[in-house]
């Protein structure tokens, strides 16, 4: 079991440079003055997806050099999104209650149910091109262009006093260098497990990496809640999903083209489409997202994993 050993040692040293990174990220965006909405939605999503981000490259370079992990890569997005709307949000929901802004509802809404679309049409011939791979990735490029001129995130007028900025810029830079280390034991290991289990890349890459990839949304969110900053775990969340559905299946397939298995697309990305459809349901309502619903949302993850795992 030492490739589950150096597995979670990788997790853990991916989620604890993550928390650095962000860390010092948000006291940038706070020197920019940024809403907790934008700062969620925008930076913490795009932060706390570094790992996802990086395991999924890394794992395309192995595709680029013969391999195959396909199965891996699309399995760790999906498995990520299920994490942070079923169990994250769930934990969050627990905790206090949530909302969200029905304009901001629609909006990023729309755009995560639309990215799933995007990708259910891309991965119908079972592989996504290293065209359809810059659709993804420009896709959310278009995305974020949009979050930072409404948010006017550019608008250096507002900014405040950066104190340490030096050392701030070494965290983060310091924090991004250990996610990379950290992704590369991830994938070396969780690829031998699913040869020593003789299970399908995907099992492990939605069950094991996708859930503790999931981990950095976990903690910050919260961390938000305690703070009585909700929206800013809810836009965390909402970026996060939107981010996993394009940029890392995107980025990868850029680098080599990626299988995309028939179980994955008509099984897992429809799950979480509706998964996806009942979170906005709730936030549409005036209440929101509490205690029953939460209770809701983690009953079907768990239901999810324990299908997962006897496909296994």
């Amino acid at each position: 079991m030492d490739y589950l050993a150096f597995l979670l040692l990788g997790l853990g040293a991916v989620v604890w440079s993550t928390r650095l990174a962000l860390d010092n990220a948000v006291k940038i965006a706070r020197h920019y003055r940024l809403s907790d909405f934008f700062i969620g939605v925008g930076l913490l999503a795009v932060g706390t997806d570094l790992p996802e981000i990086v395991v999924s490259v890394n794992a395309a370079l192995r595709n680029l050099a013969g391999g195959d992990t396909s199965n891996f890569i699309v399995g760790n997005a999906l498995g990520s999104c299920f994490g942070q709307f079923g169990m994250v949000m769930g934990v969050a929901g627990l905790m206090g209650h949530l909302t969200m802004p029905q304009r901001y509802v629609k909006r990023h809404g729309i755009m995560l149910l639309a990215g799933m679309l995007l990708l259910f049409v891309i991965g119908q011939d079972g592989l996504v091109s290293r065209l359809e791979g810059l659709v993804l990735v420009v896709t959310f490029g278009l995305y974020v262009f949009f979050l930072f001129s409404e948010e006017g995130a550019m608008d250096k007028t507002r900014a405040r006093p950066l104190g340490d900025g030096w050392k701030i810029w070494l965290g983060l830079l310091a924090g991004l260098a250990v996610i990379v280390a950290g992704s590369e034991v991830v994938v070396r290991s969780a690829l031998r497990l699913a040869e020593h289990w003789n299970v399908d890349q995907s099992f492990v890459g939605i069950v094991i990496v996708g859930i503790g990839t999931s981990l950095p949304e976990l903690s910050i969110s919260i961390g938000a809640m305690l703070k009585s900053r909700a929206s800013m775990s809810v836009g965390n969340l909402v970026g996060s999903n939107i981010l996993d559905v394009l940029l890392p299946i995107g980025l990868a397939s850029l680098i080599a083209p990626l299988g995309f298995d028939a179980g994955l697309l008509f099984f897992d990305l429809p799950a979480l489409f509706a998964l996806t459809v009942l979170v906005m349901v709730f936030f549409l309502r005036r209440r929101g997202l509490q205690r029953g619903e939460a209770l809701t949302l983690l009953f079907i993850f768990s239901g999810y994993l324990l299908i997962k795992m006897f496909q296994a």
